[in-house]
């Protein structure tokens, strides 16, 4: 089984992070999320929906923490991938 190294764990906190909603724009489905540890506000963030058929779509709270991923080359863009 491969280790992970220093590098492969910093990857991944780059590309999976968690944070609390500080805006949303619930028009164009996006929402802004606050990184504590990093202390920045993203960019507008797409918001992953996938409800069933006659449901309404999920749009986070403000206030509410999520859990996002990131695109791994560094420019920021990412999706909201629900509640935690």
């Amino acid at each position: 089984m491969q280790q992970f190294n220093d590098n492969d764990i910093q990857e991944l906190k780059d590309i999976v992070r968690v944070g609390i909603v500080s805006s949303v724009n619930a028009g164009k489905m996006t929402a802004r999320i606050k990184i504590q540890d990093q202390g920045i506000v993203t960019g507008d963030l797409k918001i992953v929906q996938n409800p069933p058929k006659g449901l309404e779509p999920w749009i986070p709270k403000v206030g509410q923490w999520v859990l996002c991923i990131f695109k791994p080359d560094g420019e920021g863009d990412g999706f909201i991938l629900g509640g935690i």
